[in-house]
Formats: C-alpha cells, sequence, structure tokens
C-alpha cells in the first residue's frame, strides 16, 4: 500500500495543489512556511477512513485552522476601506492509494468541510472504509495470523522520548489494532512503546523460564518479535555506533548500548539519538502490535506509510546523511514520506525522489524534481537544489571576496582597490580560503598571458 497522489483545495496556503509520490520514499523541500508540514498534515487528515474502522484510533478532520485565508478589501461603518481576512470555502483534499497488495487496486476518495466550524465529511471512501472493515473483522477469526495490517505513523517536529516514568505501570492494550492507537499524532510521547518493551521483556523472561521448567522445544515468541523490533531500531542508529537497547529490571528503564561508552538510559541520550531511537522505535513496536505472527520478520515484511517532519532535525552532518538509508533499510515496505532542511540529506536521496516546491506570484505552486542529487557534494545541492549560496551572502568579507574575484576575472587584479581587497581577505583568511588559492592559480595565467601579449 502507497499513496499515489493528493490534491489540495484552500487548504491552508494552499489553493489548488497536486502532488505526486514516489512508491517507496519522497522528500519534500521547500523554505520555512512554504506549505512542507501543511501537506503532511493533509495526508493524515485523508487517511481518517481507513482508521475509523479500528477502535481506539482518534479520526484526524479539519479545523477552522485549516482553512485558507487571503486578504481582501472591505468597507468599515463609515464606508471607509479597510483590509480584511477571508475565509476560502470549501476546503477539501482528495488522495489517491495503490493497494496492489491488498489487491483492492486503486482507491481513491475526498474529504471536505464546506464551514468554517463544520463537519468533516468523507465522498467515496465506502471502499477504503470496507477494505478497513473486513480486515478488522478478520482479526478476531481463528487464522487471522494471515492477514497483515500496513503501519501508519506521523512524526512531527516534538518526537521525543519524554521521561522514564513512563515505562511504570499503566495497562496495556494488547489487540493488534492497539498498533493504530495515536499513530498519525504528530507529537506523540512513545510512552506506549516503553510500556509494550517493559511487557514484552517480562514476558520473554517469563516463557523462558516455563520452556525451562517444562523441558519444551519450542520458540520463544516474544524473543523473536523483541528480536526484530531490537533489529529495527538497531539498523537506524548503528551507523553512529550503538549496537544494542534493552530494558533495564533493576533501573526499571530502557538502556542504549555502545561497546566504548556503555550503557545510556534513555532519557541521557542527545536529543538526535533520541529523535532517532524514539521513532525507529515506535514504527517498529506498531509493526509488532499489528502483526505479532510475522515474528523475527515483522520489519522486514510489514507494509505501511510514514510520515516524518525535518528528518535532519538534531541530527549531525554525518548522521543526516545515513538517516533516510537506515529508515529505508530497518522497514523496506514502508513508503516513507518526509521534508527535509538539509544538503546532507538531500545528497542520500535520488533525483527523482525530491519535490521542490517552488512558489509563483499567483500562489500556484511548481513542483520540481531536480536533475542530479544523489552522491553530490552538499554545497552543490545547496545551490542547485535549495538555491543557497554555499557562503552568507550578507558578511562584509564575502562581499569583500566576491569583488575581489571580479576583479580578477576583469584581468585587474592589481589594481589598487583588488590590492588592498586582497590584504584584507589575507588577514582574514591566513592562506585557508579555497577560492582565494584559486584565484592565485587564475592570476599566473592571466598574468602569464599579458606578458605574452
Amino acid at each position: 500500500m502507497f499513496i499515489k497522489k493528493l490534491h489540495l483545495q484552500n487548504f491552508r496556503c494552499y489553493r489548488d495543489f497536486t502532488i505526486e509520490f514516489s512508491p517507496k520514499l519522497t522528500v519534500i523541500v521547500a523554505e520555512n512556511g512554504k506549505g512542507k508540514t501543511a501537506i503532511l498534515d493533509a495526508l493524515a487528515i485523508a487517511m481518517t477512513p481507513y482508521l475509523a474502522a479500528f477502535h481506539g484510533s482518534r479520526p484526524r478532520n479539519f479545523q477552522s485552522g485549516d482553512v485558507r485565508m487571503v486578504l481582501e478589501q472591505g468597507l468599515d461603518a463609515q464606508g471607509i476601506r479597510i483590509p480584511r481576512m477571508k475565509y476560502e470555502l470549501p476546503v477539501s483534499l482528495e488522495v489517491e492509494i495503490d493497494a496492489n497488495a491488498e489487491k483492492s487496486g486503486v482507491l481513491s476518495w475526498t474529504r471536505s468541510m464546506k464551514t468554517q466550524k463544520g463537519r468533516t465529511t468523507s465522498q467515496n471512501a465506502k471502499l477504503v472504509a470496507r477494505y478497513a472493515k473486513n480486515l478488522y473483522n478478520l482479526l478476531n477469526k481463528k487464522g487471522d495470523e494471515a492477514i497483515v495490517l500496513p503501519v501508519l505513523g506521523y512524526y512531527g517536529t516534538v518526537r521525543m522520548w519524554n521521561d522514564s516514568s513512563l515505562l511504570k505501570g499503566g495497562d496495556i492494550d494488547m489487540s493488534r489494532a492497539s498498533g493504530y492507537i495515536e499513530c498519525l499524532e504528530p507529537s506523540g510521547s512513545y510512552n506506549t512503546f516503553g510500556q509494550w518493551f517493559r511487557y514484552a521483556s517480562e514476558s520473554a523472561l517469563e516463557f523462558d523460564h516455563m520452556i525451562k521448567e517444562r523441558g519444551l522445544q519450542v520458540k520463544n515468541p516474544y524473543r523473536e518479535i523483541l528480536k526484530a523490533v531490537k533489529k529495527a531500531i538497531i539498523a537506524c542508529i548503528s551507523s553512529m555506533g550503538w549496537t544494542d537497547i534493552m530494558y533495564s529490571f533493576s533501573a526499571q528503564n530502557l538502556l542504549v548500548c555502545h561497546p566504548t561508552k556503555g550503557l545510556f538510559p534513555m532519557e541521557t541520550m542527545s536529543d538526535g539519538a533520541r529523535s532517532v531511537i524514539s521513532m525507529a522505535a515506535d514504527i517498529a513496536y506498531r509493526m509488532a502490535r499489528l502483526n505479532p505472527d510475522l515474528g523475527e520478520d515483522v520489519a522486514l515484511k510489514t507494509p505501511g506509510i510514514v510520515l516524518i517532519d525535518e528528518v535532519d532535525m538534531h541530527l549531525h552532518p554525518s548522521w543526516q546523511q545515513t538517516v533516510v538509508q537506515d529508515l529505508a533499510r530497518a522497514f523496506p515496505n514502508v513508503q516513507f514520506i518526509m521534508t527535509t532542511h538539509s544538503p546532507q540529506v538531500l545528497t542520500s536521496v535520488p533525483a527523482e525522489d525530491i519535490r521542490i516546491l517552488h512558489w509563483m506570484e499567483d500562489d500556484q505552486v511548481r513542483i520540481e524534481a531536480p536533475s542530479f542529487s544523489y552522491g553530490a557534494e552538499s554545497s552543490q545541492v545547496l545551490k542547485d537544489i535549495q538555491n543557497v549560496d554555499s557562503r552568507p551572502v550578507n558578511l562584509p568579507i564575502v562581499k569583500d571576496l566576491k569583488r575581489y574575484l571580479e576583479l580578477v576575472n576583469a584581468d585587474q587584479w592589481d589594481t589598487p582597490e583588488a590590492l588592498t581587497l586582497r590584504k584584507r581577505l589575507d588577514d582574514w583568511s591566513q592562506g585557508r580560503d579555497p577560492a582565494l588559492l584559486k584565484a592565485d592559480m587564475d592570476i599566473r595565467v592571466r598574468n602569464y598571458r599579458r606578458k605574452k601579449s
């Protein structure tokens, strides 16, 4: 199952907008406030008809803040023209999903809200609702292990392991449908994963004890599912040297293991590490809840759709270069739709999987895929895809460098202006700037040509 296309009308900043997604990975690029998160939020709202069949999942509907607003000229009581904001209605979205893996073909439906405080309604959603309802009804029948449920997840910019107390106490919903609880809430606390990991660790020990007592030669299903979840998490953090995650019964806490640094409680990890671990753990946990009979293969065989806002958040550039591939390796059957501001992320993504949002003067959005990205230098990605110079152009010294290079290109490197600039630039760079080193080579060639002529 994967999302093929999304069409928005009057949703937040979008008047009329359509975007198509790659089956495995789509990375959305735009400036701040240009609608990246709005696309993810719209997709979360779009998936409600599927989730509605599973008890315990909270629907996401349109809110008044989702309605596009425009500035227009109105009149006050004295007939004086004043600017005012106007709501553009109705607000709607149409989503198209390829469900061939479930033999349901292509499904599409529409969700809309006609008034500012009206209800969200769904049109043409019967097929996806019927499909989800059939899955739900089959869960309680004998042989339901043959039913593979797709995982859904949305990870916003507030994704963090919060507190070790989340591992203590609390009832745990062990139904398969519990894997959908709050799955499209972008600011989840991940407490359910912590509770489940403790429960699964305790159950694995109890099962081991029972097997030993009775002399049985059977697999421990709790060990298998724990192994799968841990394997998926480690796949996302091994590039930074972390090798294991475990539950400590004495400390009553989750610990992350490093071969040279030792054991670390989750809440003491860096924001970047906690962000990735929390996200990978939550995806793997939900897969384990949805499809426990897949055992060790649950992370490898579970399909689904995962939305991630600012996948590079809190990560060192070296980790930014690997995080997308780490996620794809850990969860190979999941479609990831994510946003980023990082050239380090973009250089790890094929060009055909990138969507650059260009805003036009008429409030229309043109979508482009770059001509080259995968394996490119980050400075090239910064310039060609994000339209940002590799140097901060507002700095006086950068302006001096630009002017000096212009003089060199005009064969004026030995003019008083150029010599003054060069002295200033040498004091600044101390012989370390490659642009000046390259300029020196250029000057030698130009000087040779000048003498020859």
